[in-house]
């Protein structure tokens, strides 16, 4: 028989693949209360309990828009969030009564108290807190008894309000600083020199598209190819990021300083050419060697991005 393992290992975190990642982080962020301590460009965002890195990582890289995992698969059946204690876990049930989050189940283990739901991406979730360690029964050849007996749900949600504070006026918030008139003209700059940025590297992937698969017919079919073709796919970041724009600076728009300029720092990370990093950023290496168009569009470019 081999050794045990060191009883101080622990399971660090789950890491899931999820079809949106906004509704994700809603749900484990909004509804359960995890801290989001990172999110990345690249469609991943990670979740933590008490200030570790993270607990719980999303990401969309293989899964964006994919349906739930069927129910006869192999894979996760569910994620285990283990409470301190009976409060905490009560505290929990009413958030998830708060959200309209459905339960799946409820049951009294014996060794803990668990309530099942699931995630928006259909992922199996596991809510508990275990009973102290003396308070386990224990079968007459030292295995540890566990049970699955109803719970009630409706004494644990009492206890949850029976604990919580009175309710008290929230502060009010700051108001928040809309885009300035300077901010709003450096965007349209910046639009315009993307748009000739994007420009000058759809002429360049056309004429590597062409040399390597054939000639392309026309503007149709050149349209076709980026909405569609696997080989255009690493231009939309850019006109994503077009978008973006002009969802910040249109009329009815509610975007502040801080949404302008999360887009100016997103986009100079994004705009750093790369012999060996993903797969954007080796595209966009591989065009400023060739064509003296794609550097003096970068150049227009960065210099909107560093205007203070």
């Amino acid at each position: 028989m081999a050794d045990s393992i060191d009883p101080r290992v622990v399971i660090g975190h789950v890491h899931l693949k999820v079809a949106d990642l906004d509704r994700a982080v809603a749900f484990y962020s909004g509804v359960l209360g995890f801290e989001l301590t990172t999110r990345t460009d690249d469609g991943a965002a990670f979740l933590s309990a008490g200030g570790y890195h993270h607990h719980i990582g999303l990401n969309t890289w293989e899964s964006r828009n994919g349906p739930p995992p069927p129910p006869n698969a192999t894979g996760l059946y569910h994620v285990a969030i283990r409470y301190p204690d009976r409060p905490a876990l009560a505290n929990a049930l009413k958030r998830i009564a708060d959200a309209r989050v459905p339960l799946e189940g409820a049951a009294d283990h014996g060794v803990s108290e668990a309530l099942y739901l699931r995630d928006p991406d259909g992922n199996g979730i596991e809510l508990y807190w275990d009973r102290p360690k003396e308070q386990w029964q224990h079968a007459p050849d030292g295995s540890i008894v566990m049970r699955t007996d109803p719970l009630d749900v409706d004494a644990l949600l009492q206890e949850a309000q029976q604990a919580a504070p009175a309710p008290s006026a929230p502060p009010k918030p700051p108001e928040p600083v809309t885009i300035s008139p300077a901010t709003r003209e450096r965007l349209s700059q910046l639009r315009t020199r993307l748009l000739a940025l994007h420009k000058s590297l759809l002429d360049d992937a056309r004429v590597a598209y062409e040399m390597d698969r054939g000639s392309v017919s026309s503007k149709g079919h050149l349209l076709q190819l980026v909405i569609n073709d696997p080989f255009f796919a690493w231009l939309h970041q850019i006109s994503e990021m077009v978008v973006r724009i002009d969802e910040a600076t249109a009329s009815d728009a509610t975007s502040t300083e801080a949404d302008a300029r999360a887009i100016f720092d997103q986009l100079d990370k994004r705009l750093l050419p790369s012999e060996n990093g993903d797969v954007f950023a080796r595209r966009y290496y591989e065009a400023l060697q060739r064509q003296p168009a794609v550097v003096l569009a970068h150049g227009a470019v960065k210099k909107v991005l560093k205007q203070s």
